[in-house]
């Protein structure tokens, strides 16, 4: 594999990953696209990438202890239970490593577009407000999920609807934005066209 097939295969694996960490179907209380399949998918993202950007290395064990919390949180839910919502403080930390993997490996993706873009095309701009939007987002629910207990459900149930619709509707942008970046990678490695 070459070095544009592997940005190109590992472009194609970030983009994915971001579908399975974003849209979520449940039968009973089983998830159809559990999120560690999106984690291990970003896992080997980085692994395919990493030649390009070094600095995604550091964002393995991160990776790794995301996918390990997601995957034990579906395992559980076979079983009617979950990992969150038992100790603050593992909640809170899981929530900060979310948000430092997701808001480094983005500052990485559009690091890796200024490389590539056109002078008339401004993905790279594009990725960095998406990715502010998207950690902002991760933010406010991992503090609304935390905070839960503490205030009424009423109150939370029209914002965490409206909050998910706008998180959906930004992890389909970043998710075309990759994909745009994966174009640009093959059609720099087929070269200039007669």
């Amino acid at each position: 594999m070459t070095d544009r097939e592997k940005l190109y295969s590992g472009l194609s694996n970030a983009a994915w990953g971001y579908f399975f960490l974003t849209f979520d179907f449940n039968l009973n209380n089983v998830s159809v696209l559990p999120r560690f399949v999106g984690f291990y998918l970003l896992f080997s993202a980085i692994g395919k990438l990493s030649g390009e950007r070094r600095d995604l290395n550091l964002l393995r064990p991160l990776c790794i202890l995301l996918t390990g919390w997601s995957g034990l949180d579906w395992l559980l839910s076979w079983l009617g239970g979950d990992v969150e919502g038992h100790i603050l403080f593992l909640d809170l930390l899981v929530t900060v490593v979310t948000l430092y993997f997701h808001f480094q490996f983005l500052t990485d993706m559009a690091a890796l577009s200024e490389c590539c873009q056109p002078e008339d095309d401004n993905l790279a701009s594009r990725i960095r407000g998406h990715r502010t939007a998207f950690t902002l987002l991760i933010t406010v629910f991992g503090l609304m999920a935390n905070l839960t207990p503490v205030l009424p459900w009423e109150w939370w149930a029209g914002m965490i609807g409206f909050g998910a619709l706008i998180t959906c509707i930004v992890a389909l942008m970043i998710m075309m934005d990759l994909f745009h970046l994966r174009k640009l990678i093959r059609s720099e490695e087929e070269g200039p066209r007669l």
